[in-house]
């Protein structure tokens, strides 16, 4: 296994092509990533036709690159507007969009790049080491083990509304009843159409959740209007300028913090059907209990 992971190595890494075309894929990826309703699976599709000349490592290197940029793309959207660039960035907004109204952008913006860079090296370290073992224990799951988790994100929408929990159990109603629209995928029975072929088809979860995220911004600026009015940043019109060294150095100051939210991750992407868009609300979820 060890002479794999060389030989993959030495391919990608001592190639000054593949590797260029790793560079370029990857900042393909955080534009995409950064247009609130472009998905990584767009960009990955878009990339296609152009890895057609490429041998199968360039191929291969170039696509994954937009699919990792893309992760760490989403943040930008959801810290500067509010909007979620993809769903495994909607936990980002929660803190990161305060923190750029207050006038911090940079160190949002640092805290979120930086947070994904180390991230990602924790969980790939621990998926090339560990990844028969952990394939494996994502098999062993069945239909009780997904019922429960999907208990337990249902328990943490609630946990999240903080004092409020009637918000927190209307919104997870909400998000119940958006599901449930449209054709069921196992026995194809039509659910709340009321007549309308174009219901069968169902909410797409990304619109929905672009929808529903800027429709409470929206909101918000109708209620306020002078804060309508205001810019999102309060030195409108500067060149944003990311504190590395300050996000470096927070993050280390709480590593617990950063190895907690990798494994989760790491445990909530083994499963099938599960994600970015569970594993970063779980994330949160623990972090914030931690802090408070």
């Amino acid at each position: 296994m060890i002479d794999v992971i060389l030989q993959a190595f030495a391919s990608i890494v001592l190639d000054p092509v593949t590797l260029g075309l790793m560079f370029v894929g990857t900042l393909a990826g955080i534009l995409a990533g950064a247009i609130p309703g472009f998905t990584i699976a767009m960009g990955v599709i878009l990339t296609l036709p152009f890895t057609f000349g490429m041998t199968a490592v360039q191929g291969l290197a170039t696509m994954l690159g937009v699919f990792v940029g893309g992760f760490s793309g989403g943040l930008m959207s959801c810290m500067l507007t509010g909007i979620p660039g993809t769903p495994s960035s909607v936990a980002t907004t929660f803190d990161g969009f305060p923190l750029v109204r207050s006038g911090r952008p940079g160190l949002a913006l640092g805290l979120g790049l930086w947070s994904s860079f180390f991230g990602g090296m924790i969980s790939a370290v621990i998926l090339v080491a560990l990844a028969p073992q952990l394939a494996f224990l994502g098999l062993e799951f069945g239909p009780w083990d997904y019922f429960s988790l999907i208990i337990f994100a249902l328990t943490i929408t609630v946990s999240l509304s903080g004092g409020n929990i009637t918000k927190g159990l209307i919104a997870g109603l909400l998000g119940l009843f958006a599901a449930t629209v449209g054709e069921d995928e196992i026995n194809g029975v039509a659910r709340f159409t009321f007549g309308f072929d174009d219901f069968k088809q169902g909410f797409a979860f990304l619109p929905v959740l672009i929808g529903l995220f800027a429709f409470s911004q929206l909101l918000t600026d109708v209620e306020d209007d002078k804060r309508a009015k205001s810019p999102l940043m309060s030195q409108s019109g500067t060149v944003v300028k990311v504190e590395h060294r300050q996000a470096i150095l927070i993050i280390l100051k709480r590593w617990v913090n950063l190895f907690r939210s990798s494994f989760i991750g790491i445990f909530t992407g083994i499963l099938p059907a599960a994600g970015g868009s569970i594993s970063n609300i779980l994330a949160y979820d623990q972090a914030k209990k931690s802090f408070t």
